[in-house]
């Protein structure tokens, strides 16, 4: 339409010019494709430079794509160049053909779509940044996974970060997870990072924040371990005032379970800090009433806060607590008066702890609570009336013999009372029908004998131990045990013995992973090296556990060590790891030159990570750690982050 309505005027136009120049106006057609002609030439120009414009976007586009992997600064400029040239194109020429393809997303530039070069602008800005430090770094690529774990990325640096000093930064970046967490739609996953922060500034000692999140949580679960862990951390201790009122407030919206496992904790604080009045106070008015009879949550949950009480010496509170039990089950709560009992005795009430102990109706419960009462007088110095506590118990009694030899094993017995404990013990525990007892049975007695310097005595009673072991059926308690024999064979100077013992760990079980770092640190204190190597490479994830201890030896400030053995890591992402963590310890320690070094080669070893996902995790862990360390990103560095961006973001 606007076409038309131009040369029209452009028709009347030359009408006019004609008749002042008093020349006869042309035929009507003539005018008319004169016209058109002029047009025509207009629109072909337009057409032209649209065009022109499009063809620099596209060599532009080009030449960002050669640059993208190796210089992504450069890249960035030149898709910038080719969107605003595209964006020129639309404004300008709106009615060209370019326009209107790009406009109705039928064209593209190359293999590259209009929509496509759009995105990378900000991306290839924010990959620029990325190589500026390894802390821009780690922020990127917390960018590239999923919310959830984008927001426990960004914590686990921002604490790096807050544990080096870098508090300014901390608070950057965990207000980027705050942001997150508050224009979220999805109810869940909002409640899981406010969860996060609550924990986050909790394990900070930063209560006003961890409690401001804590406050937002609506699920009732998440909201429950928010505030157990608030108070395991120790926030009645350290915050002035009447610091449990913040807390109690929440103590409705809990089912009875949690409800009583809250109140453990607050008491626990209370007491501890001498809030006792507000204590009473709470037990009496919150305490929700007892269960149904076999609710074992529970009377779980009020035994444990039975035992609680009784450790602060509070003990008629802990018996109310059992009054509460025994509605529910008085076989069950027995068991929590006997530990009253020993708890009595432990504050060193021994009279009234064997009046109660004596108050018993079933024999078993006096006989067993009088043995561990007897232990607890020999603590204190008391061996001759604990002997005599310990005749009130009958022989057929299995817990005495374990009595007789924790008695041995006190510290002051003398060592003719020690060989007639041991004498009176000995024959016994054969008798012990369970094989898990019998082989705790031998391991004191391989103690005792240690303590007394008797060395073939205590290999003896440990080879009885792993005999014993063999019929245990329960991994976690196979495992147990063989960490307890390994150690005792270490401290024997046994290793090869130890590594025998090793082979019978159960792999496959969650327990086996829990025990080994301690094992490597009670190994490599007593310069068993060779043994710590060798039981690392024994399991199907000897990577994995090379790490470890290489772990377990920066954690005991040793370098040497580590530094050879992080080298020799055949996995290529724990290796990474390995170098990553001796960088920063090398630099704490002032060999810079070897720091850098290792730095450098933790990215080179990340190379070769055929995973995506696995460099992807390599390499954030890495930039978080040299971070938080103030490692440089010197060119060498950034030569090969740049690589691994390439692979990775891709």
């Amino acid at each position: 339409m606007h076409e038309n309505r131009r040369k029209i005027l452009i028709l009347g136009y030359s009408q006019t010019i004609f008749r002042s120049m008093n020349i006869r106006p042309l035929l009507p057609v003539t005018l008319l494709l004169f016209c058109t002609c002029l047009a025509g030439c207009r629109t072909s120009d337009t057409d032209r430079e649209a065009n022109r414009l499009f063809v620099e976007a596209y060599q532009l586009t080009q030449n960002g794509l050669q640059s993208e992997a190796t210089d992504p600064a450069a890249a960035h400029s030149y898709y910038r160049q080719a969107v605003e040239k595209i964006d020129y194109i639309i404004a300008n020429y709106p009615g060209t053909t370019v326009a209107v393809d790009v406009t109705q997303r039928r064209t593209r530039i190359g293999d590259t779509t209009i929509g496509e070069l759009r995105d990378k602008v900000p991306r290839l800005a924010s990959r620029a940044r990325s190589l500026e430090s390894f802390h821009n770094l780690a922020l990127y690529l917390a960018e590239l996974v999923g919310e959830e774990e984008r927001a426990l990325k960004k914590l686990a640096h921002a604490r790096r970060l807050y544990d080096s000093g870098q508090r300014d930064r901390h608070d950057e970046v965990a207000g980027q997870v705050v942001s997150l967490a508050e224009r979220h739609w999805n109810r869940e996953l909002t409640d899981r990072f406010y969860y996060e922060l609550s924990v986050h500034f909790a394990e900070l000692s930063r209560w006003d924040q961890s409690l401001r999140f804590t406050d937002l949580i609506q699920d009732q679960v998440l909201l429950f371990e928010a505030l157990f862990h608030i108070l395991e951390r120790g926030f009645i201790r350290d915050v002035p005032g009447r610091p449990y009122a913040r807390i109690t407030a929440y103590l409705d919206y809990m089912d009875p379970v949690s409800r009583i496992k809250l109140i453990d904790q607050l008491s626990d604080g209370m007491f501890a800090a001498g809030y006792r009045p507000q204590a009473v106070a709470l037990l009496q008015e919150k305490l929700p009433e007892p269960a149904d009879a076999g609710n074992l949550d529970h009377i779980n949950a009020l035994s444990q806060l039975s035992a609680t009480l009784a450790m602060h010496g509070e003990f008629d509170l802990s018996r109310m607590i059992i009054g509460h039990i025994e509605k529910m089950d008085s076989n069950y709560a027995d068991f929590v008066y006997r530990d009253l009992a020993i708890a009595i005795a432990r504050h060193g009430d021994h009279h009234k702890a064997v009046e109660t102990a004596e108050r018993f109706e079933r024999a078993y419960f006096q006989q067993t609570a009088l043995a561990s009462i007897a232990v607890e007088l020999a603590k204190m110095d008391s061996i001759s009336a604990a002997l005599a506590l310990l005749e009130r118990v009958p022989d057929s009694v299995e817990e005495k013999t374990e009595t007789m030899l924790e008695l041995a094993l006190i510290p002051g017995v003398s060592e003719d009372v020690v060989d007639s404990l041991l004498q009176a013990a000995l024959p016994r525990i054969p008798a012990i029908g369970s094989p898990l007892v019998r082989a705790g049975a031998h391991i004191l007695v391989a103690d005792i004998h240690l303590r007394h310097d008797r060395r073939s005595l205590a290999a003896e009673a440990m080879e009885q131990a792993e005999e014993q072991t063999g019929q245990v059926s329960d991994p976690g308690n196979i495992n147990r045990l063989i960490t307890t024999i390994i150690k005792k064979w270490l401290s024997l100077g046994r290793p090869d013995r130890a590594l025998d013992a090793a082979s019978w760990y159960q792999m496959d079980h969650s327990s086996f992973e829990e025990h080994i770092p301690d094992l490597f640190t009670h190994a490599i204190t007593r310069g068993f090296h060779d043994f710590a190597r060798t039981l690392a490479g024994m399991t199907d994830r000897r990577a994995y556990f090379l790490f470890t201890l290489v772990s377990s030896y920066l954690d005991q400030r040793m370098i040497s060590q580590p530094s050879e053995l992080a080298y020799e890591i055949r996995d290529f992402y724990w290796r990474s790891f390995a170098l990553a963590h001796l960088s920063i310890d090398l630099k704490n320690k002032v060999n810079l030159a070897t720091a850098e070094r290792a730095a450098t080669d933790a990215l080179l070893v990340m190379q070769r990570i055929r995973d995506r996902d696995e460099k992807q995790k390599a390499l954030f862990h890495t930039a978080s750690l040299f971070a938080s360390a103030e490692i440089s990103m010197n060119p060498e560095r950034r030569s090969l982050v740049t690589d691994l961006l390439s692979h990775i973001d891709n």
